[in-house]
C-alpha cells in the first residue's frame, strides 16, 4: 500500500496565495530590521485564516498547518506561529476567536522563560504533559534571542486547567518542523547557488568534493525530512495512535537538517555569511530561534524515546 504524500490542491493553493502575500508586504528572508510583530503582517494573515487553522474558526488540519508553514518558513517569517497553533488544538472557540482575528498574541511555554511573553495576551503553560490556562503574577522581565525575537521571563498562575497537552505539543512539533523545513529549503537553494557562481582557482566551489560533498548530503537529508512532515501531519489528520510520535521525529529530523544547513551556508558563504546585511544569516538566525520553541527538542527526543520503547516490547 502506498501513501500519497502530495499537498491536495486546496493546501497547495493555501500555499501560494500565503507565499504571495509575503511577498506583498515585504516579508522576506533578506529582511534584517524588523519590529517583534508587524500589525499589517500578522493581521494579513488573520484575513488569510492562517492563525486560526485547526480550529472551528477556520478549519482544516494538520496538513494546512503544514503547507501554511513550510512557506512562511522559505520567507522567514516571523511571529507567534507555533505558540498560535498550539494554543489551537487545546484553548476553546472564545479564547482563540481574539488570537485568530490577529488582536490578541498567546504565549505558550514552561514557565520561566516563555515566548513572546512580553507581547502576549494570554500565557498557556505547559508542564508534564498537561496544560493550564493563567496569569503573569509578575512583570514580564524581557531577554535578547538570537533571532531578536520577543522572549520573556515571567511567572505565571493557573487559573483554568485545560487537561491533556499531547495534542497541542504534536501540533506545536509538526508546526516547528514544517517552518524549518521551509527556511532550511530557502537557505540551501541560496548555498548551492553561490557554490555554483563564485570560482576559486579558476573553477566555480561547487565543484569541490568538500563543499559539493555535504551540500548532496544535505539535500538529501532535507528532503527525507520534508516527507517525515507530510507524514506526520497526515496522521494527525488521521488521527493514528502513532501520531504524536510522528510529530516529534518530524520535528527532530527537521531541527537536525536545518541545523546543519545553516552551519554548511556559513561554511560556503564565509565571512559574508555572518554579516546581518548577508544572504543567510537572516534565514539561519531564524532557523536556530524556532528550533527552540518548547517544549523543545529535549521533549520531543524524549518521546521518540518512549515510542521506540513502546514499540520493542
Amino acid at each position: 500500500m502506498s501513501l500519497n504524500l502530495d499537498y491536495a490542491p486546496e493546501q497547495q493553493e493555501l500555499s501560494v496565495s500565503l507565499g504571495g502575500f509575503c511577498d506583498r508586504i515585504g516579508v522576506s528572508p533578506d529582511a534584517t530590521v524588523q519590529e517583534p510583530l508587524l500589525q499589517p503582517y500578522w493581521s494579513g494573515l488573520a484575513d488569510l485564516g492562517v492563525l486560526g487553522l485547526g480550529t472551528v474558526l477556520v478549519g482544516g488540519g494538520a496538513l494546512e498547518i503544514s503547507a501554511a508553514m513550510v512557506t512562511l518558513g522559505s520567507k522567514g517569517g516571523v511571529g507567534p506561529l507555533v505558540p498560535t497553533f498550539m494554543a489551537g488544538a487545546i484553548l476553546g472557540s472564545s479564547e482563540m476567536e481574539g488570537i485568530a482575528a490577529g488582536t490578541k498574541i498567546v504565549s505558550v511555554g514552561e514557565p520561566p522563560l516563555m515566548p513572546w511573553a512580553p507581547q502576549a495576551d494570554l500565557y498557556v503553560e505547559i508542564a508534564e504533559g498537561s496544560a493550564w490556562l493563567g496569569v503573569p503574577t509578575c512583570e514580564v522581565i524581557a531577554v535578547d534571542t538570537t533571532a531578536r525575537e520577543p522572549w520573556g521571563y515571567v511567572d505565571i498562575e493557573r487559573q483554568v486547567e485545560l487537561g491533556d497537552a499531547s495534542a497541542a505539543i504534536a501540533r506545536g512539533d509538526l508546526a516547528c518542523a514544517a517552518y524549518l523545513v521551509g527556511a532550511a529549503t530557502t537557505l540551501m537553494e541560496r548555498t548551492v547557488e553561490y557554490a555554483k557562481d563564485r570560482k576559486q582557482f579558476g573553477r566555480p566551489i561547487a565543484s569541490f568534493q568538500a563543499l559539493s560533498h555535504p551540500l548532496a548530503k544535505l539535500s538529501v537529508e532535507l528532503r527525507a525530512a520534508e516527507l517525515l512532515v507530510r507524514i506526520a501531519a497526515y496522521r494527525l489528520d488521521s488521527e493514528t495512535p502513532e501520531a504524536e510520535y510522528d510529530a516529534a521525529v518530524a520535528r527532530l529530523s527537521a531541527t537536525r537538517v536545518s541545523t546543519s544547513v545553516a552551519y554548511q551556508s556559513h561554511q560556503v558563504f564565509g565571512a559574508m555569511g555572518f554579516t546581518v546585511e548577508g544572504p543567510v544569516a537572516n534565514l539561519a538566525q531564524r532557523i536556530r530561534q524556532t528550533s527552540l520553541m518548547p517544549p523543545g527538542p529535549e521533549f520531543a527526543r524524549s518521546q521518540v524515546m518512549e515510542g521506540m520503547s513502546r514499540a520493542s516490547l
